[in-house]
C-alpha cells in the first residue's frame, strides 16, 4: 500500500490532526516472528513491520498525535498460565517495533493484573491513563491497529466506541490470532460503527 494514499483517505474521511490521534495495540516483539519462541502472530515480518513504521513516519510529519498501549509483564504474570510467556519487563520481545510515538500506556504491569483493551490496566476494573490523555488532546477520532486483531485490537475498537470515540481501523496494519481479517471479526461480533480504512 502507497503510504501517501493512505494518508489522503484517511483525511478524504475528515480525519485531521486536530483531533484525530494514532492508536496502535501492542505492537511489540513478542507478538511478531521476530520472537518465535514467545507470542508470534503469522505475517508479521519485518515487510509489514517497515510498512507501519513508514506510514507513522508520514503521518507524524502530518502532525497525528500517536498513542501506543505495551503489555508490561512482571515474569511471573498471571496470563502465562493461559499463555505462552511474552513481553516480559526489561526484554527484547517487550519493545515496541514502531517509531515516532508520542504517548506510550502500559497494561498488565503488575502480576494480578492484566487487559486486552488498551484503555485499562486491569480489564475494566482499572483504567489507565489513555482516555485522559486523549481527552486532553481534544481527540474525537482514533484509527486503531495493532496486535492481535482478535483479542487485544478487538477489545481495544470495543472500549473506544463505549467511551464515544469515532473508531476506525487500518485493516492492513492488524494481523490476528486466528487468522481472520478485522472486518470479518467486527462483523463476526456485531460491531458496525467501526469503519475501516
Amino acid at each position: 500500500m502507497n503510504m501517501k494514499t493512505l494518508i489522503e483517505k484517511i483525511k478524504i474521511l475528515n480525519l485531521f490532526p486536530i483531533n484525530t490521534a494514532i492508536l496502535c495495540v501492542d505492537c511489540q516483539n513478542s507478538f511478531t516472528l521476530r520472537c518465535s519462541n514467545e507470542l508470534p502472530v503469522e505475517e508479521t515480518d519485518e515487510v509489514w513491520i517497515k510498512s507501519i513504521n513508514n506510514f507513522l513516519k508520514l503521518a507524524k510529519k502530518e502532525k497525528y498525535k500517536i498513542f501506543a498501549s505495551k503489555d508490561d509483564h512482571p515474569k511471573d504474570h498471571i496470563s502465562f498460565k493461559e499463555w505462552p510467556m511474552h513481553c516480559v519487563k526489561n526484554t527484547y520481545g517487550n519493545k515496541l517495533f514502531i517509531n515516532y510515538v508520542d504517548y506510550i500506556v502500559k497494561k498488565g504491569s503488575l502480576k494480578e493484573t492484566d487487559s486486552y483493551s488498551a484503555f485499562y490496566e486491569n480489564f475494566e476494573d482499572t483504567p489507565n491513563e489513555l482516555d485522559l490523555l486523549l481527552k486532553n488532546n481534544k481527540i474525537k477520532n482514533l484509527i486503531i491497529f495493532g496486535l492481535a486483531g482478535d483479542i487485544c485490537v478487538l477489545e481495544t475498537i470495543k472500549s473506544s466506541i463505549k467511551k464515544g470515540y469515532n473508531t476506525f481501523v487500518i485493516k492492513d496494519f492488524i494481523k490476528s490470532v486466528n487468522k481472520k481479517d478485522i472486518d470479518s471479526i467486527l462483523k463476526e461480533n456485531k460491531i458496525k460503527t467501526c469503519k475501516s480504512i
